[in-house]
């Protein structure tokens, strides 16, 4: 009659697996030097290229805002010139602004120059 226990692990019979050639070894130590050499020069390379990007982009962005400071100044400056151009077609205004700069009056009427006091601040 059979048995129908067997052990769990028998005495292998098997030959033991052949072991492997030093050289083949040497061979994988190699290629995966060279793919975690080339992972790293890629990862390196990326690495840069992400920080150029970021440098580049900071000083774009330093110069947009400085030319949108310096446009809206212009424009305000502009907006400034265009009233001061309407003040200068305006008669009366003209008149009033060269009797006030060239101390000149209209006839009958006559100019008084009231000494001005200097304060501290303004010394």
């Amino acid at each position: 009659m059979q048995q129908k226990i067997r052990p769990l692990h028998p005495q292998s019979t098997k030959p033991a697996a052949p072991a492997k050639p030093a050289s083949t070894l040497r061979v994988h130590k190699r290629r995966l030097g060279l793919m975690l050499a080339a992972l790293l020069l890629v990862c390196g390379f990326g690495s840069y290229q992400l920080v150029s990007t970021h440098n580049a982009i900071e000083t774009r962005s330093q110069t947009l805002s400085t030319a949108k400071a310096t446009l809206k100044q212009k424009k305000t400056e502009t907006a400034n010139l265009k009233v001061k151009i309407d003040q200068l077609n305006n008669e009366d205004y003209l008149a009033k602004l060269i009797r006030e700069r060239y101390l000149m009056s209209k006839k009958g009427e006559v100019v008084f120059s009231l000494p001005t006091t200097q304060t501290d601040t303004q010394k």
